[in-house]
This record gives structure tokens, sequence and C-alpha cells, in this order.
């Protein structure tokens, strides 16, 4: 597959709907609630206006120019797709739970069920494959009649943003304004990933599309407890764990995290069945912000999670913080 197959379309997409795709933690603030629930609207309505048409038409031009039973097999893998996403996100939502209730024969539970679904989306995308390489030509026409509205459709939600941001700076907690900033910095970080890896990850999100919504905004609108972020508990104030940088990697990357005050903190990686792959802090630091580097070399090419705990966790206090999040290697 070339390498800017769909990539600027759909990746353009992804990057728009990827700062908001995640409930930031809720502090209490109905103000500030409300305000990120216009937000996530005005997308959705912008991109209902200007975007799904459009992808609505290069889908049905993609379906059209498959046979029946080609047809009738992408439709199978886009609702086992579906299945998939809904399956992972309670699963998340309750390893999250496991996590935080320190419920160590969950999370092995939870984390095995997890590893199931990855071995489905796996099976799923080799089914893929085949029929990708099989309407190559039209995937590549649509490609090329797509990338001219990647920059309008960035711009476009660009403006979107930035006048409901100046409208509602004001409102937002505290804690909402750096979930704020954390999204635009990933935006900024994804931009940066390995071109052939934004264009497969175009064509398979393409290819398997349900045509009814974008990623995750419908979701959100419509059931915002299904999001496992959505439930988190409050970040305790100072605190925070970054997303590694760069993601995916290979073979190393670099994570940071911040304390308020002197405390003993571990940073631990894991692999998807929560096995300990490595150990990149255990001891009291200082406050302020502070890196890590993780190499991985010496593994496999997957989903690996990172866990900080600082302090004493299982007591639930204001002063301890427990929190982790994922990161793939890519070899």
């Amino acid at each position: 597959m070339k390498k800017k197959i769909l990539a600027t379309m759909v990746l353009t997409l992804l990057l728009a709907v990827t700062a908001f795709s995640q409930t930031p933690p809720n502090p209490g603030d109905q103000k500030s609630k409300e305000a990120l629930k216009e937000l996530f609207q005005q997308v959705r309505d912008w991109a209902q206006t200007n975007i799904i048409p459009r992808m609505k038409d290069w889908k049905i031009t993609l379906d059209n120019s498959m046979t029946s039973d080609d047809l009738q097999a992408l439709n199978k893998l886009r609702d086992q797709a579906a299945q998939i996403k809904v399956d992972g996100k309670k699963l998340a939502a309750a390893l999250k739970k496991a996590w935080q209730n320190d419920n160590l024969a969950n999370v092995k539970r939870y984390r095995g069920k997890i590893k199931e679904l990855g071995e489905q989306r796996e099976e799923l995308l080799k089914d893929l494959k085949p029929l990708a390489l099989e309407y190559k030509a039209t995937l590549v026409e649509i490609g090329k009649e797509a990338k001219p509205y990647g920059k309008e459709w960035k711009e476009g939600i660009k403006k979107v943003v930035t006048d409901w941001h100046e409208k509602h700076k004001d409102d937002l907690s505290r804690a909402h304004k750096k979930a704020f900033a954390k999204g635009v910095a990933r935006l900024k970080m994804l931009a940066g990933v390995d071109e052939t890896l934004k264009a497969k990850i175009a064509v398979a999100r393409f290819m398997l599309w349900d045509g009814k919504d974008l990623p995750e905004v419908g979701q959100l609108m419509d059931d915002e407890s299904a999001n496992p972020d959505a439930t988190m508990n409050q970040t305790p104030e100072g605190y925070s764990l970054e997303s590694n940088y760069p993601n995916p990697f290979n073979p190393s990357t670099k994570i940071s995290f911040t304390i308020p005050e002197a405390r003993h903190v571990s940073l631990v990686v894991y692999d998807a069945l929560g096995r300990e792959v490595a150990t990149l802090v255990d001891s009291k630091l200082g406050a302020g912000t502070h890196t890590a580097s993780f190499d991985g070399h010496n593994l496999a090419s997957g989903v690996y999670i990172y866990r900080i705990r600082v302090g004493d966790a299982s007591t639930g206090s204001a002063q301890s913080f427990v929190q982790e999040k994922k990161m793939q290697l890519v070899k």
C-alpha cells in the first residue's frame, strides 16, 4: 500500500477528533463540563456538515467497486470491528477500576480478555488486508481525490475549537484547562508519526468505518459513561502522568511525570497480559517534573502499559496518585 493512500483524508479526521475523544477528569464543575459538552457538539455538527457527506461518498465509491461477495465480507468485518470497539471500552473501564482498587485478580482477568480482543483485532486486520489489496486501485483514486480536503478540514476544525476556546476559556476549571492543553500537545505528537504507519491506520479505519458518525465523538455525545476516561477519579492537584513520546516508538521512548512534593514514586511497565517487563523508577523523588526512558529493543512489538504509583495509593487519599497509560512498540 502506498505511503500516501488516504493518509491525508482519514488521518486529518483522526487528529481532529483525538484531542476531544477522551473526557478530561471531572472536577465536579458543572459549568466547565457543559462547556466541554458544547465543544463535542460543535465538533460533531461541523463534521456532520463538512466531512461526513464527503466520506460517505467515498465509502459508496469503494462499496460499489466491490463484488457482492467481497462487500458482504467487508460488512461482516465492519460489524466485528464495531463490536470489538464496544467490548474494548467496557473492558478498559473495568480494568481501570480494578487497578484503582488494587484488585490484582481482576486485573489479570481483564488483561486476559483484552488480549483476546487484541487477537480478534489482529485476525480481523489479516482478513481485511486481502480486500485492501484487491481494491488498491480504488483506494488510491479515493486518496487522490481526498488529499485536497485535508487542509480544509484541518483549518475548519481548528476554527471551531479556537472560537469555542475564546468563548469558554474563563469557564473551564483548572483540570479541564490542563486536559485541553494535553489534547493539543497530543495532536502535535501524532502529527510526527511515521507516514507508512499513518497510511496503514488510515486505510484500515476508512474501510471499517460504519458511515454513521465520527469515531468517538458520537459515542461521547450518546453515552459518556461508556468511555472509561469519563469515569476516572479526579487527579490530585499537582500530579500528572504525561503521554510517552514518541508513540508509537522503536526502540525507545520517554515518559514524564510531575509530583508536587517529595514522595516515593514507582513507574512500572507491563505487557498486555499484566506481566511486569521493566521498573523505570522505584525511589523517593523531589517535587517537580521528572523524565524516565524506556528501551524496548529486547521486547516484541505490541501495546504496553506504564503505571505510576506515588505514595500509598491504597488509601485513596488526595495525597496518593495512581495512573496508567498505553504506549505502542512498533518494530
